[in-house]
């Protein structure tokens, strides 16, 4: 391989995009489903609705709190690989051409 810090520079930038896309796709994932709660809560608080239906938004507003969990969960996961991508980049870069 001839230039391997180009290389390795190259293949960190892609990864650095794709964590970013990864991170603005989650973080719309979230708001949608931070949405979908706030309308189950207030659907839940409605009191002309039955009890078999109120059963079910229960367990509708259960799911959806344990999916934004898991949600935040791999967001900060993302967000932690990203950081470390961006810190292998400027370790790289500071490598001269014949050092790798």
């Amino acid at each position: 391989m001839e230039n391997k810090k180009q290389y390795l520079i190259e293949k960190t930038i892609k990864e650095i995009k794709q964590k970013e896309e990864e991170i603005k796709k989650s973080d719309e994932g979230l708001e949608i489903l931070e949405t979908e709660l706030k309308v189950e809560k207030r659907f839940f608080e409605m009191e002309d609705i039955n009890n078999e239906i109120k059963e079910n938004i229960k367990y509708s507003v259960g799911a959806l709190e344990d999916m934004i969990f898991m949600e935040r969960s791999k967001n900060d996961e993302l967000k932690k690989d990203l950081q470390i991508s961006k810190m292998r980049k400027q370790i790289i870069d500071k490598f001269g051409e014949d050092e790798l």
